[in-house]
């Protein structure tokens, strides 16, 4: 093997990319060495760490690596690896950087000739919504609520109305309420000075409420347009970035009276277990992801806003952050 160096980006703190080039060892038994063609960028993730949120679990989150959504070439393949060989396309959860070593199990999908390398670098980010689906209990015929309607709202949007769900969205921007309705066939997406109407059209209340952002303001409607027995999915993080709310988040009403189900829904297992009792696992719902993108559904297209040389990662974050021309989010090509 030729010695190869890595790019890869690292936050060093809120505002601090910087790029470090990190050599490769060859590739040992079990492992596969990949040169990424493609990578998405997960906003909510991404951007909560550039602008320094407060971290998600104990400890100093920096410096840290940044992404997940990754589709890269595979240039050698170590002893034992079997399924894959130099030229496959495959998607991974590595980060920004232009090459990496890792297991071949490591490897969730391998790329279709027929499979678009920018849709699946996004299937993760639809993943995302798929699991909140899921784990929502949604059917045919369940009222969904999302509320807020940035990367994950509108893959949520995507994926309860591919389970057949009568979709409502909420969201104060008018170009995600557009993409929702046209693009992803919500049947109606409301502002906030809208809800009195969105009650009137769910009737009486939404089975599952999705909620996306980290809004004290909007935990609270999801509580008030609940339905009785319904799910509120968290894949957002509510007070994350503000002090706690002016009301009880857990009061008998609605909470108790409602008997409404709270659940965080951002992770699923990795991989079916060994007797078949996980089959909703990440594994299986990116390659059920992917195979749908071969044929159009779920359509990757409107949360495409553009693509960016990756040396550009800093700003293609700026440009995300300030919303510029209703972007939703950004890929990186790193194609020499």
């Amino acid at each position: 093997m030729t010695s190869i160096a890595s790019r890869t980006a690292w936050l060093e703190g809120p505002g601090d990319l910087v790029w470090r080039d990190e050599p490769l060892a060859a590739p040992g038994p079990g492992d596969v060495l990949c040169e990424t063609l493609i990578t998405a960028i997960s906003p909510g993730t991404e951007l909560a760490a550039w602008r320094g949120a407060p971290p998600l679990r104990p400890g100093n989150p920096f410096p840290r690596v940044q992404g997940y959504c990754n589709v890269a070439k595979v240039l050698e393949v170590g002893s034992g690896v079997e399924g894959l060989a130099p030229g496959d396309r495959v998607l991974t959860l590595q980060s920004h950087r232009s090459h990496f070593v890792c297991p071949a199990s490591d490897v969730y999908v391998k790329l279709t000739y027929a499979m678009g390398a920018k849709d699946i670098a996004t299937a993760y980010l639809f993943h995302l919504g798929y699991n909140a689906v899921l784990r929502s209990d949604v059917r045919a015929g369940s009222r969904v609520c999302v509320i807020g309607l940035g990367a994950l709202g509108l893959t949520s949007v995507a994926m309860a109305k591919q389970a057949g769900a009568e979709v409502y969205a909420v969201s104060d921007h008018d170009h995600p309420r557009y993409l929702a309705e046209e693009e992803y066939g919500a049947r109606g997406a409301f502002a906030r000075a809208e809800l009195e109407t969105l009650r009137g059209e769910m009737e009486a209340g939404a089975h599952a409420v999705l909620l996306t952002t980290n809004s004290w303001a909007n935990y609270r409607l999801a509580l008030d347009i609940a339905a009785p027995n319904a799910v509120i999915a968290c894949l957002g993080f509510p007070g994350r970035e503000a002090p706690p709310g002016d009301f009880n988040p857990l009061s008998a009403e609605p909470f108790y009276t409602k008997q409404l189900r709270i659940e965080a829904v951002g992770m699923s297992p990795l991989e079916n277990d060994n007797r078949g009792f996980t089959p909703f696992n990440l594994r299986d719902n990116l390659n059920y992801i992917a195979r749908g993108m071969e044929r159009g559904l779920p359509n990757a297209q409107p949360i495409i806003s553009g693509v960016y040389p990756a040396a550009h990662l800093e700003r293609a974050y700026r440009d995300l952050d300030a919303r510029k021309d209703n972007a939703v989010t950004f890929l990186l090509d790193w194609t020499p």
